[in-house]
């Protein structure tokens, strides 16, 4: 379609909108956005810089591949050389403030890859239509781009650097290669696979078996030689970089694989039922589940069927007469089969199976461009194109709503903004420490957000014993603790600490509050007149201030992270755990020399995780409340 570059420009907007409303990372993207930050500020070379390196002193349970951090780092450095050349100005190093926004020009690199991924696709699906051989309009293409505009996971996290979102743009490229009839595909994924996300190795294992054996598209020969291909390319590449930045040979996925796979160990991170996937992930995805309606609608449709009947050769075999016929078809049926065999691993995540979701839109915008093709007049047909547009609305809207709520995920971020901007007007007079706790770290602190200060040390103790031998010498604390309601079990010198900001969080929705006040600024006039005001301010100004402040009314915060400032030494000795009553530490001496022994070893991994997964469910639980809310209050 002529208006195709407009939905080129939105699904751009959208991805960048989501990117700037929400620049931090959580805990699972750290490692790569770590990577990223240590190669661009101490380089790779010579061996020894490497201890600088985040991972040497947080390795995490186990190694990641540094392949595309390096990639970002490099087209991230190159383009300062470039921009350095031309006006004689460093965006990486002549930054007073900290390098928030190379942080975030780190995560528009990737999202700009994920743009570009879909864009593979959609020209792919336009060049096979036979029907729009001649007029080339590209309807097909217009849907699926249309599709995923209303979609938040895929694009909230199209710019974030976990290693699926690494792998993605690869997969999609393979994609647009395969819906040719392009079986190069098969090794962008193997590749994809063995130096990203194993279960992408798996996904292009099953696309090759469904081609080969279930609709004779292309040799099994030739799909297994591809796969090999890519895969030796993908070992070469991880085992290069990877055993240099970890100090020892290894290949990341598959230390990865025999830990969550053989071991079993990543049921310590929450199992679920076999049918979890299809039942919640996978209609989580499509709120509501027009997009899943549709797509069942397109699998009845091949786009490069010509109309001639199926030929058989002297064996009974299918001759296929184009190389991209049922191509389609392969990819959603290997799509569901790779979800089948992936249920079986007991613990569940959405972003496992992230790769399916472009696949099933595809297939739903093949089965709106038949709707469209087939309009009629009547009433029936009117109501039901009506319908879909009603839903992509609606789906749009609760992803807007719960991109903004999911923003207050990041307290942490929010908090060392806070306090870099803190010091940055209060420059200290002698170096300083600031301290941040695990629920920090996890919630939006990277080193981009740091300050690059020599009299400024940001400190990430988390064993317990460490910190509190630390304790006198911080000078400012970012936790999760309140001085004014500390839990029973820590006990504080609260007269040595100055609060200086309570960051909130997100703690629930209130729909209530959101229609109320929608509703009254539509009924009342004063109110009404006085909100167009406001919002045409806003947009000459940039700013989308009255918009944010109205969906806060359907938001409920709470203060979770605090920002605190040394005023005084502790008047007593800070103890992590309150002490038991002097006849209670007699009657248990010796239990509790026991029970002191493994406090030593906090793990603060477990920790880490167990956070994790309730701000990581955050979304989840959100899609699931709203919908219920709404229905109650329509």
């Amino acid at each position: 379609m002529k208006l195709s570059w407009i939905l080129d420009i939105l699904l751009t907007s959208v991805v960048v909108g989501y990117l700037l409303l929400a620049p931090y990372t959580k805990v699972e993207e750290s490692f790569n956005m770590q990577a990223i930050h240590d190669i661009l500020n101490f380089g790779v070379y010579p061996a020894k810089v490497l201890e600088n390196f985040d991972h040497k002193s947080f390795p995490g349970v186990v190694p990641r591949s540094f392949v595309g951090s390096l990639f970002v780092a490099a087209v991230l450095k190159a383009s300062d050389v470039f921009f350095s050349q031309s006006v004689g100005y460093s965006i990486l190093t002549n930054s007073e403030f900290g390098q928030l926004h190379v942080q975030v020009m780190a995560r528009g690199i990737l999202a700009t890859l994920n743009i570009l991924g879909f864009s593979a696709i959609r020209n792919s699906i336009d060049a096979i239509v036979y029907k729009e051989r001649k007029t080339r309009r590209g309807v097909v293409g217009f849907f699926f781009l249309l599709l995923l505009l209303s979609q938040f996971h895929l694009l909230f996290y199209s710019s974030r650097t976990l290693p699926n979102f690494f792998a993605l743009p690869i997969v999609s490229l393979a994609f647009s290669r395969l819906i040719l009839g392009d079986m190069s595909g098969l090794a962008l994924m193997a590749f994809a696979g063995v130096v990203f996300r194993l279960e992408v190795g798996v996904f292009a294992s099953v696309i090759a078996l469904v081609s080969s054996f279930g609709f004779g598209q292309s040799p099994v020969t030739t799909n297994f030689f591809m796969l090999a291909a890519g895969a030796l390319v993908g070992l070469a590449l991880t085992v290069s970089v990877d055993s240099y930045f970890w100090g020892r040979w290894l290949i990341p996925e598959l230390e990865a694989f025999q830990f969550n796979i053989l071991h079993g160990k990543s049921v310590e991170w929450g199992v679920e039922p076999y049918s979890a996937y299809f039942a919640n992930y996978i209609p989580n995805f499509f709120r509501p589940p027009h997009v899943l309606a549709l797509a069942i609608v397109g699998l009845f449709h091949d786009p490069a069927h010509d109309g001639s009947p199926p030929k058989l050769d002297k064996n009974n075999n299918l001759i296929i007469t184009h190389p991209a016929r049922n191509s389609i078809r392969v990819l959603v049926f290997s799509a569901l089969i790779f979800v089948a065999l992936i249920s079986g691993q007991p613990h569940k995540e959405w972003r496992f199976i992230i790769y399916i979701v472009p696949i099933l839109t595809l297939s739903a915008a093949i089965g709106l461009s038949h709707l469209w093709w087939k309009r009629t007049a009547s009433l029936a047909h009117k109501l039901l194109l009506l319908f879909v547009a009603c839903s992509f609305l609606l789906s749009w809207s609760i992803s807007a709503f719960i991109a903004f709520v999911s923003s207050f995920n990041y307290p942490g971020g929010e908090a060392i903004s806070f306090l870099d901007n803190y010091l940055f007007k209060n420059p200290p007079q002698q170096n300083i420490t600031v301290h941040m706790d695990v629920p920090a770290c996890m919630t939006g602190v990277t080193k981009f957000t740091e300050l690059h200060d020599s009299a400024i040390t940001f400190d990430k103790t988390e064993n317990k014993s460490a910190v509190l031998k630390l304790w006198k010498d911080f000078d400012y604390l970012i936790t999760t603790i309140d001085m004014n309601h500390p839990p029973q079990d820590v006990v504080l010198d609260t007269t040595s600490w100055e609060l200086l900001e309570a960051v909130p969080a997100f703690a629930g929705i209130n729909p209530v509050g959101l229609i109320t006040t929608v509703s009254t600024v539509v009924k009342d006039s004063k109110s009404r007149n006085a909100f167009v005001k406001s919002v045409w301010k806003d947009t000459k100004n940039w700013e989308p201030t009255t918009l944010f402040n109205l969906l806060k009314n359907g938001v409920v915060l709470r203060d979770f992270m605090f920002v605190y400032k040394r005023v005084s030494e502790d008047s007593l000795p800070i103890e992590e755990y309150a002490p038991l009553p002097e006849e209670e530490k007699e009657q248990n001496e010796e239990p509790l020399e026991l029970k002191q022994e493994p406090l030593e070893e906090v793990e603060p991994q477990a920790i880490r995780e167990a956070l994790n997964e309730e701000i990581d469910a955050v979304e989840d639980i959100l899609e699931t409340e709203f919908s219920q809310e709404a229905e109650q209050h329509a």
